[in-house]
């Protein structure tokens, strides 16, 4: 499940994920992305990610053909999670963006939120 929220003039997105991940949830965050980034310019995105337990095929390609291309439009990244591997795996997602990310542990949420405002 993929729960999207965005303000009106803020360049502020959240992005709370948690079980699997879609194809049909992952094309709606990513039309209301470029619709905030169209709105906004420079975004900064803080991702939630709690008991995640996949993502279809397709929404995997998905991600690679849609998803990449629009992560190189934000400016900075918070991900917070609850599993290791998903800290380890930012370093991977350098190779993607220019954003300046950090990893946040769950029970950090209030300090993801200061950083990605600051």
């Amino acid at each position: 499940m993929i729960l999207y929220h965005s303000t009106p003039d803020s360049p502020v997105v959240e992005i709370s994920v948690e079980g699997k991940i879609t194809d049909h949830e992952l094309r709606d965050a990513i039309e209301r992305m470029r619709g905030d980034i169209e709105l906004n310019g420079k975004t900064r995105v803080l991702e939630r990610i709690e008991h995640f337990s996949g993502i279809e095929p397709k929404a995997l390609w998905t991600d690679m053909t849609l998803g990449i291309p629009l992560a190189r439009r934000i400016t900075r990244a918070a991900v917070v999670a609850d599993a290791g591997w998903i800290h380890a795996s930012m370093h991977l997602a350098r190779f993607f963006t220019k954003a300046e990310i950090k990893a946040f542990h769950v029970n950090e949420l209030e300090q993801a939120r200061a950083w990605i405002n600051a």
